[in-house]
């Protein structure tokens, strides 16, 4: 076997050995924790955290199996053993691009991927930044990476884990001011501008659109000391940027549709609904990433119905039933944002008061 084989399923099986050490960070800084909290809270969102994982993995490996399979098809060639096979379906396909592609490339297929784009470089960012260090969650980016990763249904149920089995503290103002509103401000309304030029990329540009949207949420989570030493006054409040996505994601998913419905010819909302259903299983990729959607949406559901009561400034339990109606019709990429604004004016003051 050559070295360009050779290094074609050395990046291969790196894939997987980085996922195993992100469980393994993330599972280590939680069993660290001395926090002691209702057991049935806990194994709730572990319980969310596996069915997710193995629902949407369970199509990923249809995903590879397919694209495996369709490469040897179209290029006429099954001989030679398993590994020389491999490694030449690694060296010649994009999976991640050929993936991405295929829950794109329709108005109806993107009306499944945008849920979870806007879900995770809006809500799901500042919520990860804001409310992991104020419960001194470690190694936050290393959920934001598993949820790119694996699923970000699997790296938001683990997270919802490490809340509740984490102590709160109080973010002094500088910690506030410089890495989490500065940062975070800039990240969030660059990357949804990324979200919202999906669809106008090209073959070109596609790609780097895309590796754009995933690296730019990573910085907020990462420890810059560069600006810890020297604090900014940019940005705004916690409550304000939650609802500059919430506007800036109604925009966005309405134009998406409005154009799946001129695309399928739908006017009725829930016969766009019936539409996206049939479309959810057209292809193992765009399965994985449909139910990716969905678990992320039933666990955040469960988060609002089942955290403390600490955790909710004015948003209740009482939101759930909203919740349920109005996230399969909006996604949750609205309704998340919606919710947790109200949690804004709680941890603002915290920061007020140091």
């Amino acid at each position: 076997m050559d070295t360009s084989r050779a290094l074609a399923l050395s990046v291969f099986a790196s894939y997987f050995l980085i996922i195993l050490a992100l469980f393994s960070s993330i599972v280590s800084g939680i069993t660290t924790t001395r926090r002691v909290v209702s057991g049935g809270k806990t194994l709730t969102f572990v319980g969310l955290a596996l069915a997710s994982f193995a629902h949407t993995w369970l199509y990923m490996f249809k995903f590879l199996a397919w694209s495996f399979h369709e490469f040897e098809h179209s290029n006429a060639v099954a001989a030679g053993s398993i590994l020389e096979r491999t490694s030449n379906w690694l060296l010649n396909t994009g999976l991640f691009e050929q993936a991405w592609t295929a829950v794109c490339r329709k108005p109806i297929n993107w009306w499944w991927s945008e849920q979870l784009c806007l879900f995770t470089v809006g809500a799901w960012t500042i919520f990860l930044a804001v409310e992991g260090r104020r419960h001194q969650v470690k190694n936050l980016w290393a959920y934001m990476l598993l949820g790119q990763l694996v699923a970000i249904s699997v790296a938001s149920n683990l997270f919802y884990v490490a809340l509740l089995m984490s102590p709160t503290q109080r973010p002094t103002q500088r910690q506030a001011v410089s890495q989490t509103w500065t940062v975070l401000t800039m990240s969030v309304v660059l990357a949804l501008a990324t979200v919202a030029l999906s669809p106008l990329t090209s073959e070109n540009t596609f790609l780097w659109n895309l590796l754009t949207m995933h690296s730019i949420i990573l910085l907020p989570l990462i420890r810059l000391p560069i600006l810890e030493r020297r604090p900014s006054e940019i940005g705004v409040s916690i409550k304000s940027l939650y609802t500059l996505v919430l506007v800036a994601s109604l925009a966005i998913r309405s134009r998406t549709i409005l154009n799946t419905a001129a695309a399928t010819q739908e006017q009725s909302p829930f016969g766009l609904l019936a539409q996206a259903w049939s479309t959810l299983h057209s292809h193992p990729a765009q399965a994985s990433i449909g139910w990716d959607v969905i678990w992320t949406s039933i666990s955040f559901i469960a988060w609002v119905s089942l955290r403390d009561a600490g955790e909710a400034a004015v948003a209740k339990r009482e939101d759930v039933p909203y919740l349920m109606l109005t996230t399969p019709l909006v996604s949750v990429g609205l309704t998340a944002p919606y919710i947790l604004r109200e949690d804004g004016p709680s941890a603002e003051g915290e920061v007020k008061k140091e």
